[in-house]
This record gives C-alpha cells, structure tokens and sequence, in this order.
C-alpha cells in the first residue's frame, strides 16, 4: 500500500539527506580549507538566509501542486551541494570561499524543498484514523535509524578526515601508503556525494497521495500560493498552540543548534583529538537507539508544557557544562544532553505541530516552522560571529585563538534562559489578552 511505502522511503531519504560523512569534523573542514570563524559564521548566515527565503514558498508550493516533487527537488539539490564540496581545493582561499558560497545556497535550498514536504507526504499516506498513533512510531523508528545512521557516518567521516590515522592503518597492514591531508580532507565528501544520490533514489521511489491543484496561468498560480500562505501563517498566529509551538521550538533549536555546529571546535577546546571525534558521535547515536523509546513514552503520560520544561532545564545544564568546560572525556560527557535534546526537540514538534494543523495547509505550517527556526538559527550564528570578533579585539587576540571561542561560550546559557523566559512571559500575556477580549465581547453581548 501506498502509505507504508512511503513511510519506509520517508525515514530512508531523513537518513541519508542528515547523515553526512563530513558533519564531525564540519567546523574544522571550514578551518583547513582556509577561512576563518567570521567566515563560517557569515556562510551560515547564507544557508539560513536562503532557507528562510524558500521555506514558505516551497512549503505552499507542496501543498498545492504535490509534495512528491519538492522532496526529490531537494534530493536533486543534496547532489548538487555536495559535488560543489568536492571541487574544494585548500590553498585558493578565493576560490573556496565562493564555492562554500554556492554550496550553503544549494544546501540552503535543498532544506527548504525537503522541509515540510516529506512529512506532510508522509503523514497524510497514513490513515486517518491511525494517524496519531503510527506517527509517533514512525518517528521513533526514524530516531533508532538515524541513530544507526550517525554511527556509520560519524566514524567514517572522523576516520578517513584524519590523513595520519589512514596512513597508520595502512603501514599497519603492511601497506607503504601515505595519505596526503588534502586527499583524506575529500574522502568523507566523495562518500558524502554517494549518499546525495542514494536520497535521490530513494525520493523518486516516493508516491504521491493527494490531487494536486488544477492548472491555471502563472500569475494565478502565484497569487493563489501567496494566499494560501498568508491564509496558514494567519491560522498559526491565531491559534495559542500553534504559535506557542513555533515560538519554542525557535528557542530551543537556534541554540542547540548553533553548539552542535561548532561541537567539533568543542572538541579542540577540551582537548580531544581528531581521530575521537567519531567515537563521541557513536556514543551520541548509541543514546539515541536508548531514547527513541522514551520519546514515545513522554508525549502519552506528559503534556506538551511538561515536556518543554524539563527539556528547558536539560538544554540549560547542557549550555552551563559548555560555558564551563572540563578538560577531556568529561567535558565532553556533561554536554551529552544537549546533543540528545534536539532529538527530543524534533520529535515533540513535529508530533505535536501535526496533531493539530489541517491536511490542507500541513506543508506550509510545517514550512512555517522550518522559516522561524532557520531564521533564529541564522541570527543566532550572525551574533555568534559578531561575539566572537568583539571578544577577540577587546582582548586582544586572534578571532582562531581558543580562548575566544571558550569566551563566548560563557554567555549562551543566560541567552537561553532570557529568551525561554521572554518566550513564556509573551504566551502567558497573550493566552490573558485574549481571555480579556473573550470577556469584554461576552460582557458586550449581554
């Protein structure tokens, strides 16, 4: 049937379209190919400028004319951005930085097409009157795949990035070999272009549940698109849940976001070599495989505002941990549960944000969630690369230098605690506000 197909291709194509081979050593790939913290930090703001661009748009786009077609648009686009990867040549320091430019559009692009899509595809193949059950299940069988999936990838790419610990298995196994750090830098790319065209198989396989919309002219096509955006980004301000859900979820994910970033420059920080980077990423995923079940678990016994407290208290003990770094193993154990959080995060949004929007408008509200959360993650970054320039002139030191970076981290927790609490203040005012209008057109009637 078509509904258990797709839900099989659905945690296929998160699977490979997320576990990329060059994510642990993502920040220091920047590093050594040439540029700088600033400049990371400015790509990034790129990628997100250009997902927040096409998020909504694309989401409406889905919803009206299928979803089938924006998911393997975004496998086509995963192609693309990591084949631009792979013409990266250390040493050009010109030529790289505008071809990392194009990557972050493509990759940029290439999240706003999936994002929304798949999971509205996906959803609505399932029945409806099982939906919420099989959802959380799909989402939790998701968890334990990706889990799997970041164990493969993150010891690979750890592995064959480290130019001295191939050359060492080699001479090991009796082979005189040497790799060059330029040729083991393209490795966990070429492996990552690999699996950029396994996710477009796998999106092609994909079938389409609903009728798209009649054709009509372009204009039309436009206009009635930005209606039905203006018409869901209406019904998520109005409704308490909704908005509530896109608000915390913004929080949540632009910080937890912004560390697993730069976690690999974490890593440097506490003392933690190259060739570990792998292991910690394993036992990240092996947590993973322990809590999927819990996931499950947490959204039938607990309330979505239970649930979001105590995920609260762990991201701030997380962001406490960084801010105070231990030296090795065990500065990199108290960080644990901000790697564990976004798993937990991911999950209750989409669960929650699914339970309550229309079949008709899913891709675009769950668009909608992709837009806030990419442009927070993109401001967030934008001031972490302001944050780190200041720090470095007010003491005097290279933006590179460690000490830096170790500076910067100080502030995050009391970020995140002042927006979660300016967040809830907000939701609070405005669930009396509206209880106040609710009165006076009561009070008016009688």
């Amino acid at each position: 049937m078509p509904e258990h197909s797709n839900a099989r291709l659905f945690v296929w194509f998160r699977i490979l379209f997320n576990c990329r081979f060059y994510y642990p050593v993502f920040t220091i790939l920047f590093l050594d190919l040439g540029l700088n913290i600033g400049e990371f930090a400015a790509l990034n703001v790129v990628w997100a400028l250009t997902s927040v661009v096409l998020e909504v748009p694309s989401g409406a786009l889905a919803d009206r004319f299928g979803r089938r077609p924006l998911v393997v648009a975004a496998g086509v686009l995963m192609v693309l951005e990591m084949a631009v990867l792979c013409l990266m040549q250390p040493g050009h320091h010109d030529l790289v930085f505008w071809l990392f430019v194009a990557n972050r559009v493509l990759s940029g692009a290439a999240e706003a097409c999936a994002s929304g899509a798949d999971e509205a595809l996906t959803y609505d193949s399932l029945p409806a009157a099982e939906r919420t059950t099989l959802w959380p299940q799909i989402m939790a069988k998701l968890s334990r795949g990706m889990a799997l999936g970041f164990v493969v990838s993150s010891i690979t790419g750890s592995v064959l990035y480290d130019a001295h610990s191939l050359t060492a298995a080699f001479h090991w196994m009796g082979l005189d070999v040497t790799v060059a750090k330029p040729v083991a830098m393209k490795l966990p790319l070429l492996l990552g272009l690999g699996t950029a065209l396994a996710c477009l198989v796998v999106s092609l396989r994909m079938t389409e549940v609903r009728t798209p919309a009649p054709k009509t002219s372009l204009l039309q096509s436009i206009r009635e698109t930005w209606v039905s955006i203006l018409q869901t980004g209406g019904w998520m301000w109005r409704t308490k849940a909704a908005f509530a859900l896109i608000v915390f979820g913004l929080v949540f994910d632009s910080v937890i976001r912004l560390f697993l970033t730069v976690a690999s420059n974490f890593y440097r920080l506490v003392g933690i070599e190259e060739g570990w980077y792998g292991v910690i990423g394993t036992v990240v995923s092996l947590l993973g495989l322990v809590t999927a079940s819990l996931m499950e678990k947490s959204v039938k016994v607990m309330t979505a505002r239970q649930n979001f407290i105590w995920l609260g208290l762990v991201v701030f003990g997380g962001l406490m941990a960084a801010a105070h770094p231990q030296p090795g193993w065990t500065g990199i154990a108290l960080v644990m549960p901000l790697f564990l959080s976004m798993r937990f995060l991911q999950f209750f949004l989409s669960n929650y944000l699914n339970e309550i929007v229309d079949s008709e408008q899913r891709a675009t509200a769950l668009s909608f969630r992709g837009l806030t959360i990419n442009l927070a993650y993109g401001t967030l970054t934008l001031l972490f690369g302001w944050q780190t320039s200041w720090v470095a002139g007010h003491r005097h030191l290279s933006a590179d230098d460690p000490r830096v970076f170790a500076a910067a981290l100080e502030l995050w927790p009391w970020w995140f605690a002042g927006t979660a609490l300016l967040a809830g203040g907000w939701m609070v005012l405005r669930v009396f506000s509206t209880r106040k209008d609710e009165q006076s057109v009561e009070s008016a009637g009688h």
